[in-house]
């Protein structure tokens, strides 16, 4: 058992949000991604804790000195072309998105099976944007997450992009997300949970190789998700071009029988499959802190 740094917010102010919308609306994508040219060297040159350990993540995963220096700039450009379209597609701002979906039927099946079931994601790629169009499913999808990001922003956002598609569980101290996450269930809903971060200040954790060293993870999400004897699929998705997402959703399986090894395999499996899916898009890693902190 042990703390993890992050705090539970997020990189980004509202001015910068601004600025991005406007250009959105009046410019256009590309214009867009061409202020990020700059927008990225700033966090280059002036973020040095996230650098750190961005850095270190790419030296983990094999990269040399320089090939680490260049990619480390190019994960905080990919950064923000995830939350500008993010915003655009949920905005209507900046054209349709195209999506590749593999394993699109695990999902269907969850839902056709009358259960429901649990996504389980990771702080990768763009899973916003993902869940924006996966109305095609025919079935309300939640997002558990944190509610520590920044109110303004938040609010403005709302303002900007209007209703979500995507319903927002917030966790809470009282755990009444969990009754929430229950309820969804019932309703033969999809819930996602991003299962790779620990809050500063938690208890509880599993400690697993990845990449090559020891790391931890959140112990009491995959205790819920074996207590609730729920489906769950390992989903992802990457930007894979300017316009193009990559969406990835595995089998679906139910991990029964002996709690500890039930939460043991479920973490293992869900450990491996973000690794797979990280070295196939090493860029888009966003976690800015200490991850193998242990």
């Amino acid at each position: 058992m042990a703390d993890q740094g992050w705090s539970g917010k997020s990189k980004g102010k509202k001015t910068g949000y601004q600025i991005f919308v406007f250009l959105l609306r009046y410019a256009g994508l590309r214009v867009a991604y061409s202020l990020l040219i700059f927008v990225a060297f700033y966090y280059f040159l002036t973020s040095r804790s996230s650098n750190r350990y961005i850095y270190q993540y790419f030296r983990k995963i094999g990269y040399g000195r320089w090939r680490s220096l260049i990619s480390l700039y190019r994960n905080y450009f990919v950064f923000g072309q995830c939350l500008i379209d993010k915003i655009a597609a949920m905005a209507g701002l900046g054209g349709k998105f195209q999506f590749s979906f593999e394993g699109e039927e695990y999902l269907w099946e969850m839902v056709n099976n009358g259960k429901g079931g649990i996504l389980l994601s990771a702080h990768v790629g763009n899973w916003e944007i993902a869940g924006h169009y996966l109305d095609r499913i025919d079935t309300p999808v939640s997002i558990v997450m944190y509610d520590a990001e920044y109110q303004s922003i938040k609010e403005y956002l709302d303002n900007v992009t209007g209703s979500r598609k995507t319903k927002i569980i917030p966790i809470v101290d009282d755990m009444s997300h969990v009754y929430k996450i229950m309820e969804a269930l019932s309703n033969h809903e999809l819930v996602c949970i991003h299962a790779d971060r620990i809050l500063h200040g938690s208890s509880r954790s599993i400690s697993l190789p990845f990449l090559g060293e020891n790391a931890l993870f959140p112990y009491s999400i995959f205790r819920m998700i074996i207590m609730l004897n729920a489906q769950v699929s390992f989903v992802f998705a990457f930007k894979e071009s300017a316009f193009k997402y990559n969406f990835y959703a595995t089998e679906n399986q139910i991990f029964t029988g002996d709690k500890d090894k039930a939460i043991s395999d479920l973490t293992s499996q869900y450990v491996r499959e973000l690794e797979t899916r990280l070295l196939q898009y090493p860029l888009q890693w966003f976690n800015f802190y200490d991850f193998w902190k242990t």
